[in-house]
């Protein structure tokens, strides 16, 4: 097992996807992406979304 292998990630692209998508109204520059890269990050509860999956694939063994 690869224990370096990313699992998940996010892009810019998705940053503007989501300005798009929800008629935001803000023009971002290159300067404004670590600071969204911040704020995203401390507030995503990663341990409750990794352990929520593993539940998910106990129950799915089980079947």
């Amino acid at each position: 097992m690869n224990k370096d292998k990313i699992i998940y990630q996010l892009s810019v692209e998705d940053i503007l996807t989501v300005i798009k998508d929800n008629d935001i109204r803000i023009k971002i520059k290159e300067e404004d992406i670590h600071f969204i890269e911040e704020k995203v990050g401390d507030i995503i509860d990663w341990r409750g979304a990794i352990e929520f999956a593993l539940f998910e694939l106990i129950k799915s063994k089980k079947k």
